[in-house]
């Protein structure tokens, strides 16, 4: 090998001094030896060029890290988020004791204590929480029940603006019919999905607040659904689903083969109407594929309904879009439900269902724009599920609804979602308050009435 070489190197040898190219020719000499060593089939080598895939995820925090407080962040959306809170947040023991002092008898004719901005941030979570250092060792021992939590959010805002390559968002693509998916959590779902490992809690909580919309309808649609008769279903409930999953479970046609594309062969529609529409239509439309993936043979209309369903990605201002993608198509309208009702119809129970994420059917800012939607929803005869932040958010819109004295039949008791985020969200204008979307979920229908023969 060394003798190939020296031709090669001969020119350059013949100007360089004697002793210089000694070494040069001994040098090539030793490298074409090692070249053919033993150890140089076991010794890995680093590729000239990295992989340009992942060359493009340059971390800007590592995960040792992620912990700082807010208004010190390196990141400026999170210091832009303890401005906002500064801003518009309030101190709990100044609201406490401005409270305080309105009950009493002598109030008027005193100054009232007035409430100051949060600026003091708590070494422990980094959120701005208190006006002072002094009010928040008051406060402490309210405080620490909220903590931790905070600190989470915390520590999963920086993770997400990291710049890291996140693997958890990597989602697995079609499934074999003959794969069965259990959809009892979280943990089984991503398990028999098939998605990447989930190796630590803060990733679950990311995956989770992305899919928790596609997850929760397709979780009450599934012939897999966690939710039973008895337990959480009523009878007219498990009637109402049967009827969906007629649609959404078709019996196998003849002719498909095992290796076929069983979305081709779907011959029925189903449509979901999300009314109310905010967060759950700004998703792209690849995170509502996993709930396609869940039904193959099946094609979906999402209607996302309400002032606030905008697609995502898009500055147009048009009032009425379709976006189509793959099986699914979506149709967002920025109208009103009731002006949107005559248009929509006919419904059938077979094949169109509702889903009102967290309405706020009983909060004081909304609770009047419900009142003609919901006669028209119970009119249709078809399943209406609605989710709430937390448990008192959906039983003041279950007392809400049977206080209004409707015609109707509960298809689900209000319980916990199996498929809520496990992402906590931060009241900034009170951050000792924190909510999880679509932590409860309930269902009901327009009452039908069976009609009998009377007895001759």
């Amino acid at each position: 090998m060394a003798s190939r070489l020296r031709p090669v190197l001969a020119p350059a040898l013949r100007i360089l001094p004697r002793t210089a190219a000694a070494r040069v020719s001994s040098a090539a000499a030793i490298s074409a030896r090692r070249s053919l060593s033993l150890k140089s089939f076991f010794t890995s080598r680093k590729p000239a060029t990295s992989d340009p895939f992942t060359s493009q995820f340059e971390p800007v925090l590592e995960q040792a890290d992620l912990f700082h407080p807010l208004s010190k962040s390196p990141l400026a959306p999170v210091r832009a988020k303890a401005d906002w809170i500064a801003a518009h947040g309030t101190c709990p023991v100044c609201k406490e004791q401005h409270a305080a002092e309105e009950h009493k008898e002598e109030a008027a004719a005193k100054q009232q204590t007035k409430t100051k901005p949060p600026t003091y941030e708590c070494p422990d979570c980094g959120y701005p929480t208190h006006c002072s250092e002094e009010h928040y060792k008051m406060d402490k021992e309210h405080h620490k029940h909220v903590c931790g939590t905070l600190r989470e959010v915390n520590e999963d805002e920086h993770d997400l603006r990291s710049g890291r390559r996140m693997k958890e968002f990597e989602f697995p693509g079609p499934q074999h019919r003959d794969e069965a998916v259990n959809l009892s959590n979280w943990d089984t779902f991503l398990y028999t999905r098939g998605f990447l490992s989930m190796n630590s809690e803060r990733s679950m909580r990311h995956v989770s607040h992305v899919l928790t919309y596609p997850l929760t309808i397709g979780s009450v649609l599934h012939q897999s659904s966690p939710y039973q008769l008895g337990k959480d279903l009523t009878v007219e409930g498990l009637k109402s689903l049967a009827a969906l999953r007629h649609t959404l479970h078709p019996a196998m046609m003849p002719g498909i083969t095992q290796n076929q594309d069983l979305r081709s062969t779907a011959t029925h529609t189903v449509r979901i109407f999300c009314l109310g529409a905010r967060a759950e239509s700004h998703l792209p439309p690849h995170i509502y594929m996993q709930l396609a993936y869940l039904f193959p043979t099946t094609a979906f209309q999402i209607h996302f309904v309400g002032p606030d369903a905008i697609p995502p990605h898009t500055k147009s201002k048009e009032p009425h879009q379709h976006v189509h993608y793959e099986q699914m198509t979506f149709v967002y309208d920025n109208s009103r439900y009731e002006t949107y009702h005559a248009e929509a119809g006919p419904f059938n129970p077979y094949y169109d269902v509702f889903f009102l994420f967290s309405p706020g059917l009983a909060h004081p800012s909304t609770k009047d724009m419900w009142k003609p939607t919901i006669p028209l929803l119970l009119d249709t005869k078809c399943a209406i599920f609605g989710t709430g932040f937390d448990e008192r958010d959906v039983m003041n819109d279950v007392a809400e609804i049977e206080n209004a004295g409707y015609e109707m039949d509960w298809l689900m008791k209000p319980r916990e979602n199996a498929f809520r985020s496990l992402k906590h969200e931060i009241n900034m204008t009170d951050v000792r308050q924190s909510a999880q979307c679509n932590w409860g979920i309930w269902g009901i229908r327009g009452r039908r009435y069976d009609v009998r023969p009377s007895d001759q």
